[in-house]
């Protein structure tokens, strides 16, 4: 892991290096130590960090839309302007001359950007799934709807298919906790005031967006989500212990499972995302296993109707940067603005650049590596971390 992050930080300095370099003439680029970083007021001894650093921690602002700054904003910044003007060629190229894969590139990146249209749609393109939500006649319905890869919405558990940690042969059907909108358990455990403050900006995020959904007595109803929310994170695992991999490494098959964690309904969730339980013989990987017999059992105690509402809200997360300004604007609040310190969003040109890089990178890695990183460049970045 730690050789494929350095050869990926290579790639990035020595393909900017290559673009520079003259033919057959190397390149150098600027290195050492930059003394108007250094903050004299400091003793060495004392702090190395303060000292070497201090100045450049004083001075430098964070951009409002980010919530960092430094060499790796640097970076990102040079190789979005990149990408920008790949995306930008492929809007001016003839369709004749675009692979397919160029083309949905293309497409992707202008319905993206056509926010007439999308306001002009307003809720519509969501109108269906929201009433399909509103539908649920049972708890096995929101249990299907977790495992619905079209959604994409985790409840009290989530799921993904990738390689098995211990066995790099095969893959494995990997179970996790899952349930809470903010980052961790913390933030709902906690009564520090900068975490109750957080609560209450997150209690209005709910409000708003079941009223945007067309929820009556949103705020009453919001409070029921937070907390189901709340009593999922008491019943969750902390992050040090999910960090522990011997601990998030059990294997039992589904029928196990079941017997395991009864209350939620596994069958449904299994069969919506299209996985074959062999009889329930099939093996799946439990993350942190304690905490599922809890969760199941808050999901069969919680009202249909609260889950109704938590599904809505979860729903117009995800899909909240394609959907009306007013959406994305109120996810922003929250999750950009009250959570991380951001005052502005990105530009929407940038956005959609991340949305194809996360959607079809790819393809959008082919376009940037024929365009920036030649093959000499290539030989140069795996020679600096085989040197290592």
């Amino acid at each position: 892991m730690k050789r494929s992050a350095l050869l990926l930080s290579a790639v990035a300095i020595i393909s900017t290096a290559a673009l520079a370099a003259a033919p057959n003439r190397p390149q150098v680029m600027p290195w050492g130590v930059y003394l108007n970083y250094i903050d004299k007021s400091v003793k060495p001894g004392d702090d190395f960090f303060a000292y070497a650093n201090g100045a450049w921690v004083k001075h430098s602002t964070i951009p409002s839309d980010r919530t960092y700054a430094g060499v790796n904003l640097e970076l990102d910044l040079q190789n979005e302007a990149r990408l920008k003007g790949l995306v930008n060629e492929l809007a001016h190229t003839p369709d004749a001359k675009l692979t397919p894969e160029w083309r949905k590139l293309r497409d992707l990146y202008n319905a993206y950007m056509d926010t007439k249209q999308i306001e002009a749609n307003g809720l519509k393109p969501a109108q269906a799934d929201l009433a399909k939500i509103d539908n649920y006649k049972s708890l096995s319905d929101v249990a299907a709807a977790i495992g619905d890869p079209a959604l994409g919405l985790d409840g009290p558990f989530g799921f993904y298919i990738g390689v098995d940690d211990k066995n790099s042969d095969r893959y494995s059907i990997n179970l996790y906790q899952s349930g809470i909108g903010m980052p961790d358990r913390d933030y709902y455990l906690k009564t520090d005031k900068e975490i109750v403050d957080t609560q209450k900006a997150y209690k209005k995020y709910l409000a708003d967006m079941l009223t945007i959904a067309g929820v009556k007595d949103a705020a009453a109803r919001a409070d029921k989500i937070y907390a189901l929310e709340a009593a999922i994170a008491q019943a969750s695992w902390p992050a040090a212990d999910r960090r522990d991999a011997t601990k998030i490494y059990n294997p039992m098959t589904i029928a196990d499972l079941k017997k395991f964690a009864p209350g939620f309904d596994w069958d449904a969730m299994f069969k919506e995302a299209g996985i074959a339980e062999n009889g329930g013989a099939r093996t799946v990987l439990v993350a942190e296993k304690s905490a599922f017999p809890k969760l199941a059992q808050i999901f069969a105690s919680t009202p249909l109707d609260v889950w109704k509402d938590y599904m809505k809200v979860r729903y117009l997360h995800r899909f909240a940067a394609y959907l009306p300004k007013k959406v994305d604007d109120t996810d922003f609040a929250f999750f950009g603005t009250a959570l991380n310190g951001k005052t502005a969003q990105l530009p929407r040109e940038t956005r959609g650049i991340k949305l194809l890089d996360s959607s079809m990178g790819e393809a959008l890695g082919h376009l940037y590596v024929a365009k920036f990183f030649p093959p000499e460049a290539k030989t140069k970045a795996r020679d600096l971390v085989h040197n290592l």
